[in-house]
């Protein structure tokens, strides 16, 4: 395994010893009187975030130094001159410094750590008030009777257009922004909240879910009526 490789399994285990500890939370509320487990919570999270992005500035650096001596190396027909070359734009590169926190991985990764912090904060009436309206059945000639899922991709949380499936978790993403997830970082595991899947994913893993894709398509278009009638409604109250 690579240095990359190893940053990209340590982001991971991060990502679910924050899921682990917010399940743990229910098991624990009510005893924590004091808001105590919460405050660890908080103050874990935000170390979780911190050391993230160490990890991924390590990540990039390793990367530019990898680039530019595969560079070097072409450019020098022999290894004296490899040698006398190196050391000058190995210090160039390193003095180089990236954004973290402007990169997609690290927004990413906060991202992820925000929302299982507030994760069932909106359930039966919570803070969101949003209840079960994301989520729908799907019936099928499963044992369970139907599938439960949500019809909004985990990562940017709006409404799946292309939605596909994974194979190994049979949980949903919006393609493109799956795709745009796992195109530069293998070590991508399924972000939903719970899932058992340990493998990362894989553009193999991912089928087309034409079922999901027409009852999203219906979704869209009766909410599209929704708000046709809506405005029509507002016209004639003006008039």
């Amino acid at each position: 395994m690579n240095f990359n490789s190893h940053v990209d399994s340590t982001l991971n285990t991060l990502l679910e010893n924050t899921k682990f500890l917010k399940e743990m939370e229910a098991v624990v509320s009510e005893l924590d009187v004091d808001g105590e487990y919460a405050k660890l919570m908080e103050d874990s999270s935000q170390r979780r975030v911190s050391a993230a992005e160490i990890l991924i500035g390590l990540k990039s650096k390793h990367k530019a130094l990898d680039q530019e001596l595969r560079q070097c190396s072409n450019e020098s027909t022999t290894i004296e001159e490899l040698e006398r070359n190196w050391p000058q734009r190995q210090e160039a590169t390193e003095k180089k410094t990236t954004n973290v926190k402007k990169t997609t991985e690290y927004k990413n990764f906060k991202k992820t750590v925000e929302e299982t912090l507030t994760m069932g904060e909106g359930v039966n009436g919570g803070a969101s008030g949003e209840g079960d309206d994301n989520d729908i059945i799907v019936e099928d000639d499963m044992e369970t009777g139907g599938e439960i899922f949500s019809m909004y991709d985990p990562w940017s949380k709006a409404l799946m257009r292309n939605p596909v499936r994974n194979t190994h978790c049979r949980h949903l993403y919006d393609r493109d922004s799956v795709f745009a997830v796992i195109k530069n970082n293998i070590g991508i595991r399924c972000p939903v909240l719970g899932c058992a899947n340990n493998k990362y994913i894989q553009p193999g893993h991912l089928v087309r879910d034409l079922k999901v894709q027409k009852i999203v398509r219906a979704r869209i278009a009766e909410e599209a009526q929704e708000q046709e009638v809506s405005s029509s409604e507002d016209d004639d109250d003006e008039n």
